[in-house]
């Protein structure tokens, strides 16, 4: 098992586990230091979806900067597991749900409710479900809210669907994050 840390807020320099789990590919310190700083006031208060969680390191970042509560969505149980454990240890297990399925099926069967000022989603790389979970978690944000999604910069970005545009794409290396936003007249 390897460890992340919180890059800032609150839980600044806590240790996130990382699982030894094949496949599994946490977001960079950098990456998320990055994130977050163009993310900037719009994570305080905010309910947050980190969808394909890993770690959990992108929604236990949000909550250390400030989101009211952070769902996380794997399908993996030992993932699941590890993250629940690591909110517990944080002390933020009261701000968090977890779920253990496939995201999209997931977000599809409307066990996810609510909406969300912040949809995060890191899926696996070359999967091409990015455009899918884009599609099918539009609906699930709030008015004037951001889904951010990380890519390998050598897939093109996920098709906006109504309602949303692609407002920014920011490269770190080999990684894209791709953030939607309301379109303009949408």
């Amino acid at each position: 098992m390897g460890r992340l840390r919180i890059v800032a807020g609150e839980l600044k320099g806590r240790r996130i586990d990382v699982p030894a789990h094949a496949g599994l590919r946490p977001t960079a310190d950098r990456v998320r230091e990055a994130l977050f700083s163009i993310l900037h006031d719009r994570v305080s208060g905010a309910r947050v979806l980190d969808a394909y969680c890993g770690s959990g390191a992108l929604g236990f970042e949000a909550l250390s900067r400030g989101a009211a509560r952070a769902t996380f969505i794997d399908a993996d149980r030992e993932i699941v597991s590890c993250v629940r454990s690591t909110a517990l240890r944080l002390g933020v297990e009261p701000s968090c749900e977890f779920l253990l399925g496939r995201v999209v099926p997931l977000l599809r069967s409307r066990v996810v409710a609510g909406r969300f000022e912040l949809i995060l989603a890191d899926p696996p790389y070359a999967s091409g479900e990015g455009a899918e979970f884009l599609a099918t978690a539009g609906p699930l944000v709030a008015d004037g809210g951001t889904i951010v999604i990380e890519r390998d910069r050598r897939e093109p970005p996920a098709p906006a669907p109504g309602g949303l545009g692609l407002v920014r794409t920011a490269s770190y290396g080999r990684t894209c994050l791709d953030f939607f936003g309301p379109s303009p007249g949408g």
